[in-house]
């Protein structure tokens, strides 16, 4: 009984989908000291998507690494098909190491109209995306 309950339970667990909270505002606005503090008090998980783009640039030989950097050099925004495959690995890969971290704060991400489309087209039935956090500020305040 409690084998069959434990297998039922560890099943569950590996079908939640993400539960997703997008933090956008401008630079100096505040998001990721208050993403610092909602992964203290709530136990979320903080995925920056600058931050998967920077490192997945900079490592050797990746599926993606060149093209991001053209992208960055040129100062074009990258394939928002490449950042939703980069925030989708990072997801997986928490959740492979503890089901129960379902709980994610995508910082930057989406930067524009054709980041959510694309979000919606490919991560709809893949992710649970619950509100938008988005800090507001004036100049003053994020100088």
């Amino acid at each position: 009984m409690v084998i069959s309950y434990l297998g039922s339970l560890v099943q569950k667990l590996l079908r939640m989908k993400p539960k997703v909270v997008f933090v956008l505002g401008g630079p100096g606005a505040g998001k990721g000291t208050q993403c610092t503090n909602i992964v203290k008090k709530y136990g979320y998980t903080h995925i920056s998507a600058g931050d998967l783009l920077r490192a997945e640039r900079n490592k050797e030989g990746t599926q993606y690494g060149e093209l991001i950097d053209i992208h960055i050099k040129e100062g074009k925004i990258v394939p928002v098909e490449i950042t939703i495959n980069l925030l989708k690995r990072a997801m997986d890969d928490t959740m492979a190491k503890d089901a129960a971290k379902n709980k994610f704060l995508i910082d930057g991400f989406p930067r524009n109209t054709d980041n959510l489309e694309g979000w919606n087209k490919f991560m709809d039935n893949d992710a649970d995306v619950k509100f938008v956090l988005f800090f507001d500020c004036n100049n003053e305040v994020t100088e």
